[in-house]
């Protein structure tokens, strides 16, 4: 069996297609949008949402079935449908035009799987088990969102506000390390978590920052 290789996509307006109208597409489309893609679904039926999208301008809609020539300029495809030679056939011209692609549910056909994740702000955490069992990504995912909360949000955002602070005050790369070091190996997160710190910028600052 193929090993995927785990990257991180940067799709921000870039042209993506979904080819399918149903569920399944409609939170490919999700996903795409909220990852600053920009979305073109081709189908000749659509969810409401999907087409309330479509009327919004949040995507473009196309409503016929897929014909050949429909994956060219696009950078990345998704195939959500019940068709096997409609997947084939995206498969085939998918290869010949270099285009990213995920047939759902038939790991064979993708150019590429999505992990099953979490997210928390800018924190990523993603699971594959390489296609052999999505059924245990999805249980070591959930697993996950009980250890990693909400507060993992704020906390990132306090570390990346702090990483622009030192990175102007401080030339000294050793100082900056072990002033990030002290602060992720210790309990500050853990009693923030706990309501003991109220506001966690002003407590790093006031407890770690030196100047």
């Amino acid at each position: 069996m193929k090993k995927y290789y785990p990257i991180m996509l940067d799709i921000d307006g870039k042209p993506c297609v979904v080819i399918g109208g149903g569920k399944v597409a409609q939170r490919k489309v999700e996903s795409l949008l909220d990852c600053g893609g920009v979305v073109t679904v081709i189908a000749p039926e659509m969810t409401d949402e999907l087409r309330n999208l479509g009327q919004n301008g949040k995507i473009m809609t196309i409503f016929r079935e897929y014909r050949s020539g429909d994956l060219k300029d696009f950078d990345l495809a998704y195939v959500a449908t019940d068709n096997h030679q409609v997947n084939e056939s995206c498969l085939k011209e998918a290869r010949q035009e270099k285009v990213l692609l995920n047939v759902v549910d038939q790991p064979a056909m993708c150019e590429f799987i999505v992990p099953a994740s979490i997210q928390r702000g800018d924190l990523t955490i993603a699971v594959s088990t390489n296609g052999k069992s999505p059924m245990l990504s999805k249980k070591i995912r959930e697993d996950l969102e009980s250890a990693f909360g909400e507060e993992y949000t704020v906390f990132l955002e306090v570390m990346g506000e702090l990483r622009q602070l030192v990175l102007s005050e401080w030339e000294n790369i050793h100082h900056r390390r072990e002033f990030f070091e002290k602060i992720v190996y210790s309990d500050v997160l853990d009693r923030y978590r706990k309501g003991e710190i109220q506001d966690l910028k002003q407590y790093i600052l006031e407890t770690y920052f030196s100047g």
